[in-house]
């Protein structure tokens, strides 16, 4: 009973607490001298996709495992936003791994809001590394609404890391040529924000050579866990339900929306006068083109059965959209895929702004003819 009350004693307790904090700054002190950075593994396997914090903050050797891992199997890179995530049906990125025909496997990053500019500051940071990468960059026409036109501090701050961007070092001549887009993030960070984030990134500097590695020299088979690899798939084509097919179960064809869907009021019209988009844009394809990045660009497809219904006059808008961007993409020397032909193909859309299976399909079709056509050159 006396040792207990020794123990937790209000002065043993304080005495203890002070000696444990002191402890642990003094391992995280100690640690970048103690323990060996844990280098990339170099898979032969391809890596389908990787978790968004790996990309977010780039302190992994998981993202130079990643693009390795796809350019030593001549892979290709699917890249995009929320048309380009998971479909239960299948999406672009599935038909065309499950396709035998084509010798190349496809993995993927995409998420909501996830645009070329926002990709930027992770290809300056791997430049060597991305040198002959391929990749395949779906534009959404749909990011030319008047809600999303502008830099979206939102997206920017869930897959970006402003003390990975911070750390980048740039020449000027390179910061005008591509950084446009990420300084309109930057410009919009008030200094509250970005003390905050300086503090997050340097706690994780610290403690990721206990949580990460340390962690994965003792146990490296708990970083393996970390990815899922491209499978080697054989006839799965038929597992997807109604490939190739229109869902009329679930999809309403004249407004081309899923029957479940009731909110009609999201529709937005084009914004004319910003040109955030298009800059954004530009600046994407200048890069990938002094990297020595193989891109391929999709202009996908909007709702245009939506949007004549919804609101006739602002179908010009959207068709005026497709028609500048195709101009810069010619302009620029970009080779791309106009997928912007399905915009009113009936079942191709689940909603406003995301196309269907059958409409992944359909894209599936031209990128395959692309690459194939490509190849015979």
């Amino acid at each position: 009973m006396k040792i207990l009350q020794y123990i937790y004693k209000t002065s043993t307790l304080a005495s203890n607490g002070i000696f444990l904090l002191l402890l642990a700054l003094i391992l995280m002190l100690i640690g970048p001298f103690l323990i060996p950075v844990y280098k990339a593994q170099h898979f032969k396997q391809q890596i389908f996709t990787l978790n968004g914090l790996a990309i977010k903050y780039d302190d992994d050797p998981a993202v130079s495992d990643f693009i390795y891992s796809i350019k030593v199997n001549h892979g290709y890179l699917c890249m995009g936003t929320s048309e380009s995530s998971d479909l239960s049906g299948g999406n672009y990125y599935n038909f065309l791994n499950v396709d035998s025909s084509l010798h190349s496997r496809f993995s993927i990053l995409a998420g909501a809001g996830r645009t070329c500019g926002i990709y930027i500051p992770l290809l300056l940071n791997h430049r060597e590394e991305v040198d002959s990468l391929q990749i395949i960059y779906l534009i959404n026409p749909a990011y030319w609404r008047t809600d999303l036109c502008e830099v979206n501090m939102e997206y920017w701050n869930r897959y970006t890391s402003y003390g990975m961007i911070n750390q980048l070092k740039l020449s000027n001549e390179d910061e005008q040529k591509y950084f446009l887009p990420v300084n309109a993030y930057l410009d919009k960070l008030n200094r509250l924000q970005k003390i905050s984030f300086t503090m997050e990134e340097r706690l994780r500097t610290l403690r990721k050579y206990y949580f990460q590695d340390f962690k994965y020299l003792l146990n490296e088979s708990e970083y393996q866990k970390n990815f899922t690899f491209i499978p080697v798939y054989k006839n799965a084509t038929l597992s997807y339900h109604k490939y190739g097919q229109v869902d009329v179960e679930a999809i309403d064809t004249n407004w081309n929306l899923l029957k479940t869907f009731h909110n009609q009021t999201w529709f937005k019209p084009i914004d004319k006068k910003s040109d955030y988009r298009y800059h954004e844009l530009s600046s994407f394809i200048k890069l990938c083109h002094d990297l020595g990045i193989k891109a391929t660009f999709v202009l996908g497809p909007y709702n245009g059965r939506f949007v004549s219904k919804y609101d006739t006059k602002s179908l010009a808008g959207y068709e005026e959209t497709c028609k500048q961007i195709k101009k810069l993409l010619t302009d620029k020397k970009a080779d791309y895929v106009d997928a912007s032909d399905i915009s009113f193909t009936a079942g191709a859309f689940n909603d406003h702004q995301h196309h269907s299976s059958y409409g992944a399909f359909l894209i599936y079709q031209k990128i395959k003819t692309h690459l194939n056509e490509s190849m015979a050159h």
